[in-house]
């Protein structure tokens, strides 16, 4: 028996599928995946970024209940940096703030993205925030606003 995915099933496909591709070629953590962060030979640690899907409220815009509603989210991906890679001499902080423009790059507005029939849209470019301190990480977020009509 085949199931059919469901509209919220395809729309985090379609973003997932557009994470798969980024061009930093640092690991990727997903949500609710086993993920172990990635660690250098000699056991530092590396780069990678963090993947969450935050969807909004559903709005209902037409009489019948089985038409498209809108759907809005967030694809907030985190770039986390090794705190002990900062300010050494290894890694300017600017760095930081490039390799989440980079990722931020790779959704630019109105791109669709697609998954089995839904399509979702980026709604404008996405938001890169300062770096946040976080354990043995430093976190920068790059939130990614999407809206379609499934």
């Amino acid at each position: 028996m085949t199931t059919v995915p469901t509209t919220e099933t395809q729309i985090w496909q379609a973003l997932k599928t557009r994470v798969a591709t980024l061009p930093v070629g640092y690991a990727v953590s997903y949500p609710m995946e086993p993920f172990d962060p990635p660690v250098s030979a000699s056991g530092k640690p590396l780069p990678y970024v963090e993947c969450r899907h935050l969807p909004n409220d559903n709005t209902r815009l037409f009489i019948k209940g089985s038409d498209p509603h809108e759907r809005m989210g967030i694809l907030q991906l985190s770039l986390m940096w090794p705190v002990s890679d900062v300010g050494t001499g290894k890694t300017h902080p600017d760095v930081l703030t490039q390799k989440a423009g980079e990722i931020a790059a790779h959704f630019p507005a109105d791109l669709a993205l697609d998954f089995q029939g839904a399509r979702v849209r980026v709604e404008r470019a996405p938001d890169v925030a300062q770096p946040l301190r976080d354990e043995a990480f430093w976190r920068v977020p790059v939130s990614v606003r999407y809206r379609g009509y499934v």
